[in-house]
């Protein structure tokens, strides 16, 4: 049997209602004699009040069509829960801030070994809601750092926006541009930048994490900070979108024009060496095809040719 409670009913008042449907116009007496139940004249004013009742017909309850009456109530109740649904993230803010008030060391979480940092970052994307956005550069504690995760891959198959800065020296580590163009297929927006200060993830604004020494680590020396929602969670998202608004798209689409890939790839500031490797061919090669592609737009420099690619909409 339905529970007709999800909609504000009774079980009394369902079986006024499911009689009604079956006699419609019966009087209440005669309801009441029929199902052997109390206060049948009440269960009679809630349907009204309800909807699943015409009004001013209590002597003689007339029903309304479910389709439509219980669909209004349904379409209410749904409302209502979304609307609680929308105070979640709100309500969120208002416990780690209650948490913090009481307890301060909550603000700080420490994660000592690669292991630790790795799962810990593993626990944030999957738990990601709206977005995540991160900068990235080297060094790196281990050589599989190329690989894509899987709670990035469920991050971008659930929808979540994910938006990540690169160092230019990125792209010279083996494997990441391959890493960054299946990244972008699936939805990762990407922007390079010439030096990135520090790697850093934050989800929805609220959690961020990054690592507490700059410099290279082995794995058991590795120390990250997670910071919860707090100014200094919102300051670290400052930061992001300033660093976001310097930055370069990257577009490493495999099905992109070959002057357009060769435009996106100086724009990123990879070095000829790594152009000339991703694009597999000679140094010598490299220099030749982007001398055509100058002439081409018309340009008497790199920099010249990207902004003269962005007029024709090249990249």
């Amino acid at each position: 049997m339905a529970d007709w409670e999800a909609v504000g009913l009774s079980g009394i008042d369902a079986q006024v209602y499911r009689q009604l449907l079956r006699d419609p116009g019966m009087p209440v007496e005669q309801l009441g004699e029929i199902l052997e139940l109390p206060d049948i004249a009440e269960a009679v004013e809630r349907l009204v009040a309800a909807g699943l009742v015409r009004s001013g017909s209590e002597s003689a309850p007339a029903p309304v069509d479910p389709r439509s009456g219980l669909g209004m109530l349904v379409r209410e109740r749904r409302a209502a829960l979304d609307g609680v649904a929308a105070m979640t993230d709100q309500l969120a803010r208002e416990f780690s801030a209650g948490q913090l008030q009481a307890e301060p060391s909550r603000l700080i979480e420490i994660a000592v070994g690669r292991d630790a940092i790795e799962a810990r970052i593993d626990d944030m994307l999957r738990g990601a809601t709206q977005q995540a956005v991160g900068t990235d550069t080297p060094p790196y504690v281990a050589d599989g750092s190329a690989q894509v995760s899987g709670a990035e891959l469920a991050l971008l198959d659930r929808g979540v926006r994910f938006r990540s800065i690169y160092a230019a020296e990125v792209l010279d580590h083996p494997g990441w541009v391959e890493r960054l163009r299946s990244m972008g297929e699936r939805g990762e927006q990407s922007r390079v930048l010439p030096q990135v200060p520090v790697k850093l993830l934050i989800v929805d604004g609220t959690t961020a994490i990054l690592p507490l020494a700059g410099g290279p680590s082995t794995p058991g020396q590795a120390r990250a900070v997670v910071v919860s929602d707090s100014a200094l969670t919102s300051a670290l998202q400052v930061l992001f979108d300033q660093l976001w608004n310097q930055a370069t798209p990257l577009r490493l689409s495999e099905n992109a024009d070959p002057n357009t890939t060769l435009i996106n790839l100086l724009a990123s500031g990879m070095k000829d060496e790594a152009i000339a490797r991703q694009l597999g061919v000679s140094g010598r090669t490299l220099r030749r095809r982007i001398a055509q592609v100058q002439e081409q737009l018309g340009a008497t420099s790199r920099f010249q040719a990207g902004l003269q690619a962005g007029r024709h909409g090249w990249s």
